[in-house]
């Protein structure tokens, strides 16, 4: 009976032993499992990690010496993760030489890029001719996209373009003007046609000016001394001097401000923000925000895939800049209507 009851708790420690072991392996198999898979997917995101997609962004750029519009697309590109150097290569033409920026063009297409940004309306224009045919999207700034055939429509741009257009300041500039100037009847304008903006602004510019009865004086200029000479000799009736979209004017501000002070007469801008350079009043596009509205329509682009023909043109924001320093040296009050209106304001 012992020996009896010695089996069989022998026979129950065995029993005990081998389902023991057999847990163990169990356990064993269910962690090689788990490394296993733990591992894969760590293989699996490395490999993501590794295999992160580089763009190529053409970037046309035919006004070099200008800061902000098409440099502001460059500064914002990495807020929406687009970092040159990480995961974007830009293949650059920063010229106003026609043949280098088609040959520019012809390497963005012969390396496949995957957008072309296009700052102003002959750079857009070759861009979308250099595209034809492809599945490049082309971004732009510019001031009248339609006017110029680029795009159908604002709402339903067409074909494999979209971008930011800067045309629709002048008339609400020319109110702004009236409200600090009211008996203002001439204006004077400074211009150099280096732009297409340049003709197609002051066009705008003629239009509402008419419309309020103003008489406009445009003195074309082609060189900085031509800039100088003819702000020497504007005519004496002149009420207010209005800047438009002209690089040359616009780079060498200081001479259009000298004078204006000089002869007691505000100046004002519809084309760009630059009440910081002297412009008494200017009502007109940020041109770093109008880079990062592109930006944004760069990354509606690659990142979210919407087509550049269902994403309608943007046009671009508009700000109020007053410089409260420079009306008071041309003696010229700025009502506070419209001071509380300003988005931005000098004060001294």
């Amino acid at each position: 009976m012992m020996i009896s009851n010695l089996y069989e708790v022998r026979g129950c420690r065995l029993l005990r032993a081998r389902g023991n072991m057999r847990k163990n392996k169990s356990y064993i198999y269910l962690f090689s499992i788990f490394t296993a898979i733990s591992l894969s997917l760590l293989l699996v995101n490395y490999a993501c990690q590794k295999k992160e997609k580089i763009y190529v962004i053409g970037y046309i750029n035919p006004n070099p010496e200008e800061e902000e519009g098409a440099q502001g697309f460059l500064r914002n590109m990495p807020r929406f993760g687009f970092t040159e150097g990480k995961n974007v290569t830009y293949i650059k033409s920063e010229t106003k030489d026609t043949k280098a920026i088609e040959k520019a063009l012809n390497d963005m297409t012969a390396k496949h890029a995957d957008l072309i940004f296009a700052m102003s309306t002959p750079a857009a224009k070759l861009a979308l001719h250099a595209a034809e045919g492809t599945n490049i999207p082309v971004v732009f700034i510019m001031y009248n996209a339609v006017g110029t055939g680029v795009v159908k429509s604002l709402v339903r741009p067409g074909g494999n373009i979209t971008g930011v257009q800067l045309r629709g300041s002048t008339p609400k500039s020319l109110e702004f003007l009236l409200a600090v100037v009211p008996d203002a009847k001439h204006i004077f304008v400074p211009i150099k046609f280096d732009t297409g903006a340049a003709k197609q602004s002051l066009d705008d510019l003629k239009q509402g000016s008419a419309k309020c009865g103003l008489k406009v004086t445009v003195s074309e200029v082609a060189t900085v001394d031509d800039l100088r000479a003819a702000m020497s000799s504007m005519p004496g009736d002149v009420d207010a001097i209005f800047m438009l979209h002209s690089w040359l004017v616009g780079s060498n501000m200081n001479i259009v401000i000298d004078n204006a002070i000089k002869r007691k007469v505000p100046v004002f801008s519809a084309g760009h923000v630059d009440f910081k350079n002297g412009v008494v009043l200017s009502y007109a596009p940020l041109d770093d925000r109008s880079g990062l509205q592109a930006a944004r329509l760069a990354r509606a682009i690659l990142r979210d895939g919407n087509p550049p023909s269902d994403l309608p043109v943007e046009t671009a924001d508009f700000f109020l800049g007053i410089n409260l320093k420079t009306a008071e040296a041309v003696g010229l009050k700025i009502p506070n209507s419209i001071l509380q209106q300003a988005d931005f304001i000098i004060r001294e």
